[in-house]
């Protein structure tokens, strides 16, 4: 199971990696400001769709190198779990920087898992909440055996994320929320 996240940040709402149906909420949420995706795989996308139809003014980003996943069941891992249907969600092509009205999040590209993985790294009250999908989990890193995936980007992506401050706070697509530093303690990917 992949977590995906609903990130209060200010007065703003973000879904990080949907893959969760909105009608599984038990709370009530009157605006998304977005929605993020760290890759194209299956278990990180299943239910963009239904979030961007509940919430048509959120707009949509995922980088377009993992653009070609959404129709190809053996790219996205679908096929583990019932083919994902293609749709045509409209998706932006992240910036370095996205702005809303009263936060700004830093997009950082992290190729590996997938070619067009990024993490998402959001800033309040002093604390980098970094959203790292499945580049990073608590002590370990996604896997790169499936189309798309390269150990030797991966490897470059990490070594980016381990020169982050210590106390940045990790939330991975799969399993508990970690630290940078306590991942470039014990993490044998980070050393």
């Amino acid at each position: 199971m992949s977590n995906m996240y609903l990130a209060y940040v200010s007065d703003e709402v973000f879904i990080i990696d949907p893959s969760v149906s909105p009608d599984s909420l038990k709370e009530d949420i009157s605006a998304v400001s977005a929605i993020l995706i760290t890759h194209g795989h299956y278990d990180h996308i299943k239910y963009a769709e239904e979030w961007h139809q509940k919430y048509p003014e959120a707009p949509v980003y995922m980088s377009s190198a993992d653009s070609d996943l959404i129709g190809d069941p053996r790219a996205n891992a679908s096929f583990m779990d019932g083919i994902l249907q293609p749709f045509d969600f409209p998706y932006e092509n992240p910036a370095d920087t996205l702005v809303f009205a009263s936060v700004s999040i830093k997009v950082i590209p992290t190729p590996g898992h997938t070619m067009g993985s990024v993490c998402y790294m959001f800033s309040e009250d002093g604390t980098d909440y970094l959203f790292t999908g499945d580049t990073v989990f608590a002590g370990s890193v996604g896997r790169t055996d499936m189309p798309g995936g390269s150990y030797e980007l991966l490897k470059r992506s990490v070594a980016v994320l381990s020169t982050f401050p210590a106390e940045t706070r990790i939330f991975p697509g799969h399993g508990p929320e970690s630290t940078i530093g306590d991942e470039n303690r014990y993490n044998p990917f980070f050393n």
